[in-house]
C-alpha cells in the first residue's frame, strides 16, 4: 500500500470516528430529550388525575352507566392535548373505560398499581402497527389511569435523522479520504521523485540523475541531503577510477624494468659477475620501490592508516623522533627548533606525513645542504635548499601521482605529498607550499591544537 493510500485511509478513518461519535452523540441526546418531553407531557396529564378528592379521576372514570359515558367523553377529551388517549384501570386490573380507539396493554405492574392505588410507571408499547409512549399512575382509594401518546411519528422522525446521520458520516468519511488523498499526493511528491531518482541511479548506475529541487520541509531536506551524496559518491568513484588509471601508469614503469631485467637474466646465462651484480641491485631497488608504491596506494585507497584510534600526540616529541631517524638513514644535517605542540590525531598517521615531508626535502635538495625542521603550537615547518617549487607547479604537488617535468627523473611515485594532504585534512588542517627568499622550498603543515593536560607528579 502506497504512502498516499495509507494517509487517505488514516483521515478517512479518524473523520469517520470523529463524525460516529458526533453523530451517535446527537442521536442519542437528540432520542433522549423527545422521549423526555414525551414523558413530562404524560406524567403532567397523569398528574391532574390525582387532584385532592379524585374529582378528575371520578369524573372520567366513575361513569356507570355508557350513555353518560358517551355523554361526557367530548368534554373531557377537550380538556387534553390533541394526541392524548386515557384508559382507565379498575382495582382488579381490568379494562374500565378509554378515551382512544386503541386498548392498550394492561402487564402485571399496572395490575400491582391498581390493586394499591400507589406508584407508577412509563414503557413503550406496541399495539398492532402503532407504538405509544404509556404513563400509568395509581388513584386514590385505588384503581389506576393509564395516559399514553402516539409514539410513532416520533420513532420516524428520530429514524429519519438517524439515516441522515449515516449519510453525513459516509459523506465526510468520503470527503476527507478525498481530501487526504489530494494533499497526500501534493505532500509526497517529492518522495516520489526522489524515489525515482534512487530507482535510476539503482537501475543505470548513474550518479548524475536529476534530483528535484524542494522547499526546507523534511522531504527538501531530504533531497539535499540525496543529492549531496549522489555528488560525494560520484566524486569518490571519479577519484577511485582516476587512482585506478593512475596507479596502472605508474605500476607499469617499475615492472616493466622487473621484467626487462628478469628476461636479460634468462637469456643471456654467461652475463659477467659484474654485469649480473649491476642488473639484481637494479631488481632489488625496483622491487623496494614498487613495495612502496603498494603500500603508498594501500593508504590512499582505504583513507586511514590502519584502524589506529586518535589520542593526544605531542607532535615535538613526534617530530624529534622523525628527525633522529632521517639523519641516521640519510647522513643530512637535519636542523630542528621545536617548541611544545599537542594535537588530536592519529601517531602513525601523523608520522607518515611528516617523514614525507623531510624525505621530500631530503631528495630535493643535495648534501651537505641543511634540511630545516621547525615544530611551533600547531605548525610544523620542513624547509629544504634545493630548487624550490615552480609557481605552475605549486597548485599541483598534492595531487596523485603529479610529478614536475623537471622531477620525472627522480625517483619517488609521486603520492608522498598527497598522503600529507589526505593526512592534514583528515586531521582538520592542511598542507601548502611557498618557495624560501633564500631559495628552496618551504612545505607547512598545521592542524588545531589542543592543551596538552597537565603532567602530574
Amino acid at each position: 500500500m502506497t504512502l498516499r493510500a495509507r494517509i487517505a485511509i488514516a483521515m478517512a478513518a479518524l473523520t469517520g470516528a470523529t463524525a460516529i461519535f458526533v453523530a451517535v452523540t446527537t442521536y442519542v441526546a437528540t432520542d433522549q430529550r423527545v422521549r423526555s418531553e414525551v414523558d413530562q407531557s404524560l406524567k403532567t396529564t397523569a398528574r391532574r388525575f390525582q387532584d385532592p378528592g379524585g374529582r378528575q379521576a371520578a369524573a372520567l372514570c366513575g361513569a356507570t352507566s355508557t350513555a353518560r359515558t358517551r355523554s361526557r367523553t367530548p368534554e373531557l377529551n377537550n380538556e387534553f392535548d390533541e394526541g392524548i388517549q386515557i384508559q382507565c384501570v379498575n382495582p382488579r386490573g381490568e379494562f374500565g373505560f378509554g378515551t382512544g380507539s386503541v386498548l392498550l396493554p394492561i402487564n402485571d405492574r399496572d395490575k400491582r398499581i391498581a390493586a394499591t392505588g400507589v406508584g407508577s410507571q412509563t414503557r413503550t408499547v406496541r399495539v398492532g402497527n402503532k407504538v405509544f409512549r404509556v404513563e400509568t399512575v395509581g388513584l386514590d382509594p385505588n384503581g389506576a389511569v393509564q395516559v399514553a401518546r402516539d409514539y410513532g411519528e416520533t420513532n420516524r422522525v428520530l429514524a429519519s435523522l438517524r439515516l441522515w446521520l449515516v449519510i453525513i458520516v459516509v459523506l465526510a468519511a468520503a470527503a476527507s479520504a478525498l481530501v487526504g488523498w489530494l494533499i497526500a499526493r501534493k505532500a509526497t511528491k517529492p518522495l516520489e521523485q526522489l524515489t525515482d531518482a534512487a530507482e535510476e541511479v539503482a537501475t543505470t548506475g548513474r550518479l548524475d540523475v536529476d534530483v528535484p529541487s524542494a522547499g526546507n520541509d523534511e522531504p527538501g531536506r531530504l533531497a539535499r541531503a540525496f543529492s549531496t551524496m549522489l555528488a560525494a559518491l560520484g566524486q569518490s568513484r571519479d577519484q577511485q577510477q582516476q587512482l585506478v588509471q593512475d596507479a596502472g601508469h605508474e605500476l607499469r614503469t617499475p615492472l616493466t624494468s622487473l621484467r626487462t631485467n628478469v628476461e636479460t637474466l634468462q637469456r643471456y646465462p654467461e652475463l659477467s659477475e659484474e654485469t649480473r651484480r649491476t642488473i639484481l641491485d637494479d631488481l632489488e631497488s625496483e622491487t623496494r620501490e614498487l613495495g612502496a608504491l603498494v603500500d603508498e596506494l594501500v593508504q590512499l585507497a582505504t583513507d586511514t592508516f590502519d584502524d589506529e584510534p586518535e589520542e593526544l600526540v605531542a607532535v615535538d616529541q613526534l617530530t624529534l623522533r622523525i628527525v633522529e631517524r632521517a639523519r641516521r638513514r640519510t647522513g643530512r644535517e637535519i636542523t630542528l627548533a621545536s617548541s611544545p605542540s599537542t594535537i588530536v590525531g592519529r601517531p602513525r598517521d601523523l608520522a607518515r606525513a611528516i617523514s614525507n615531508l623531510v624525505d621530500n626535502a631530503a631528495k630535493f635538495s643535495e648534501a651537505p645542504l641543511a634540511i630545516d625542521v621547525v615544530v611551533s603550537p600547531g605548525t610544523i615547518t620542513v624547509r629544504d635548499r634545493g630548487p624550490g617549487v615552480a609557481p605552475e607547479d605549486q597548485s599541483h604537488v598534492f595531487d596523485r601521482f603529479y610529478r614536475s617535468a623537471s622531477d620525472r627523473s627522480k625517483p619517488g611515485s609521486g603520492l608522498g605529498l598527497a598522503i600529507v594532504d589526505q593526512t592534514a585534512k583528515a586531521h582538520g588542517g592542511a598542507v601548502s607550499v611557498s618557495n624560501h627568499p633564500d631559495g628552496g622550498a618551504v612545505f607547512t603543515l598545521t592542524f588545531p591544537e589542543v592543551s596538552a593536560p597537565p603532567v602530574s607528579d
